[in-house]
């Protein structure tokens, strides 16, 4: 071939890249490199005197018929009903709330119902009659029945009941705010399967199209044995790269339907592997990555859990403060008195007395070894373990949000860039191929090629799906990544606060 000719080629090759480069970011789906002119691959080829098949059957991995064809959303939807972990976090806030009560803080008067039975002997225990006991008879008895119905209030306890029922209605919120933190972290595992399997759909979009590539290849090969214009060799390499390249399809197709029965697992179905994503796996629009940091140490569920269990800790230490304080109640109530001055019947001949009562009692504890000291102490440290692990969570999640931040934008830019490496890639692959035909670059130099458009699409991929889950993250930590329509906390905060 002469230079001129060359020449034009190279021009024309350069022209297909500039145009690639320039209309691709229009383009919706990536154009064909299928080199439709070249003849079908037969079902086996003969090389060195033998027949090899080239395309022995591969297992099917797809998802089975009737899967369930979810978005992002309602996946994160179908888990929140399905899984049972966030229902049984919303039952302990719920069994919380129910305990924030009046009377189980000990503000409600109390009624009592009390009788007893009481009989006395003294004296001798032989016969005699029981009225000469005064006269130095033999026995002195007596029986009395007493029943009575009590009225009782607590009129000043020290605070307990104030610090006990602020104490409930802070445990009750952590638990509120809990149930929703394990719901968003079920919504991020979610987010993470979902983005995981649509990677792997990615990738073995990518590894299918390297196939292609190389069943042109050896398409071309075979061509051009049957005309004497190459050896068996080059066949048999380009046989042995294609099924190299089927290979690694059926790798990725294994590790697709592995991301699929997990994700299939967060959402409790009864086959895990019936579950299909439709989303594609591409950037949505920037997030305001600063704000939802910012959001991190103040907005984050698991925080504010820590903030409510820290308000319950320092309850705690008022409840056990009010030990130090006099505690004084009041009673009021109808007795019935039944007495007899005989031991037992048949001398049964009893004095019925109907009463009143009343009576306002203060008790103060004196002396008890030091065990409100103790109780003290070890309620002040538990309040100082609060407080240090509500500090510790805070400074853990900004340094999280802030490494989230930087991955996501730095991903982000380097999905721009894979995106224009792929499609300059691309028609690399689409100039070679043509290139080999014509017998202008050999085999292996198309292999490179080929290799180059794989790695680039899951380098592309890669980049997608580490900025998408680091803004996942960043959104849990902000508190944001729950729908507002699954969240239980203000329910339940609404019943707790209001009572």
């Amino acid at each position: 071939m002469s230079s001129l000719a060359k020449s034009v080629l190279k021009a024309l090759a350069v022209a297909l890249l500039i145009a690639a480069a320039s209309g691709a970011s229009a383009q919706v789906q990536p154009p064909s490199l299928r080199q439709d002119s070249i003849p079908p691959l037969p079902d086996s080829l003969r090389l060195y005197g033998g027949t090899f098949p080239t395309q022995p059957p591969l297992p099917s991995l797809d998802a089975p018929p009737g899967a369930l064809r979810l978005t992002l959303a309602e996946a994160i939807e179908q888990a929140l009903v399905r899984n049972p972990d966030p229902a049984v976090s919303v039952l302990e806030g719920v069994r919380a709330a129910n305990d924030v009560t009046l009377g189980n803080a000990g503000y409600l008067p109390t009624l009592d119902a009390s009788a007893g039975l009481a009989g006395s002997r003294s004296g001798g225990f032989g016969g005699g009659d029981s009225t000469n006991a005064g006269a130095g008879g033999l026995a002195r008895s007596s029986t009395a029945l007493d029943a009575a119905l009590t009225l009782g209030y607590t009129l000043y306890d020290g605070g307990l009941r104030a610090a006990t029922y602020r104490r409930l209605q802070a445990e009750a919120r952590r638990l509120a705010l809990l149930a929703d933190a394990d719901a968003e972290a079920l919504a991020l595992d979610v987010a993470a399967a979902y983005l995981d399997a649509a990677r792997q759909l990615e990738l073995a979009d990518a590894r299918a199209e390297a196939v292609a590539v190389s069943e042109d290849r050896l398409r071309i090969a075979q061509a051009e044995v049957q005309i004497g214009t190459s050896a068996e060799i080059d066949a048999a390499l380009a046989l042995a790269d294609y099924n190299a390249d089927r290979a690694l399809l059926l790798q990725q197709q294994v590790q697709l339907a592995g991301a699929r029965a997990e994700l299939g697992g967060l959402l409790a179905l009864p086959d895990p592997a019936a579950v299909a994503v439709t989303d594609t796996l591409a950037l949505d629009p920037p997030a305001a990555l600063d704000a939802l940091a910012a959001e991190a140490a103040l907005g984050n569920r698991r925080v504010r859990s820590f903030e409510a269990a820290e308000d319950a800790a320092a309850q705690a230490v008022a409840q056990v403060r009010s030990d130090y304080l006099p505690t004084v109640r009041a009673a009021a109530g109808v007795g019935l008195t039944v007495f007899d001055s005989g031991f037992l019947p048949p001398d049964f001949d009893p004095t019925v007395g109907p009463d009143l009562r009343y009576g306002l009692t203060a008790s103060l504890p004196i002396f008890d070894a030091g065990e409100r000291r103790r109780r003290l102490e070890n309620a002040r440290i538990r309040l100082s373990q609060a407080e240090l692990t509500t500090a510790g969570e805070r400074v853990s999640n900004r340094a999280r949000a802030a490494r989230l931040a930087a991955t996501a934008r730095g991903f982000r830019a380097l999905v721009d860039l894979e995106t224009l490496n792929e499609q300059v890639a691309r028609e690399n692959v689409r100039v070679a191929l043509a290139q080999l035909r014509l017998g202008f670059i050999t085999p292996v130099d198309l292999r490179q090629i080929q290799l180059a458009l794989v790695d680039v699409r899951t380098r592309r991929v890669e980049a997608v799906y580490r900025s998408r889950l680091a803004e996942a993250e960043l959104r849990l930590l902000a508190g944001v990544l729950l729908p507002r329509d699954a969240a239980v906390a203000p329910d339940l905060l609404g019943r707790i606060d209001g009572r």
